[in-house]
């Protein structure tokens, strides 16, 4: 009985390590989703930005950035590489005299608008808000809304602020959490 005492204890130990790693594996983000830098953008951008057409007509809204940035690599290390990429565009745009939208009926009407698309209200950094879209205020004069698309990696953050003097300017954020990249040593 001593023989199998152990043998069953030895395999009690290596089925609790294996479970063990396997926990601190998926906890350090190794077990990494499917998705792409480049898919999770494809799957936000043609929502958003007829959604931002469709909420604010007349708004010139340009491409102000657009950054790919090196996130690959252990969490704990300084020394980031290009085997996963955080991907982030921003249009900008001012809001015409006549439009008397206040800002944060700017911001709701890309919401809206993607809610009727599936998204929902929340972000990387919040918890998601059900149906209902929930701002964040950042300071007197700026409204913000971030948005998730279920099933993609990723959200946009649509803004409306008050520059001096008094005009509204908008924006939308479209930003992938760190994912894998394709082309990587190739």
């Amino acid at each position: 009985m001593d023989a199998l005492d152990r043998t069953h204890g030895v395999r009690l130990r290596r089925s609790a390590a294996a479970l063990a790693l396997s926990g601190i594996l998926a906890g350090c983000g190794l077990v990494e989703p499917k998705q792409t830098y480049e898919q999770a953008y494809e799957a936000m951008r043609p929502d958003a930005m007829a959604a931002m057409k469709e909420a604010w007509p007349g708004v010139q809204m340009e491409k102000e950035s657009a950054d790919l940035e090196e996130c690959g690599g252990l969490d704990i290390s300084a020394d980031k590489n290009a085997s996963k990429i955080e991907q982030s565009a921003t249009y900008r745009g001012e809001v015409p005299a006549e439009d008397k939208r206040s800002i944060e009926e700017l911001v709701r009407a890309v919401g809206e608008r993607l809610l009727e698309r599936g998204w929902r209200s929340g972000g990387a950094t919040r918890s998601p808000g059900g149906g209902d879209l929930e701002f964040a205020r950042e300071l007197p004069g700026k409204v913000l809304l971030d948005m998730e698309k279920p099933g993609v990696h990723g959200w946009v953050a649509v803004e409306a602020f008050v520059d001096p003097p008094q005009r509204h300017s908008v924006s939308i954020n479209l930003v992938t959490e760190c994912l894998r990249n394709p082309e990587w040593q190739k």
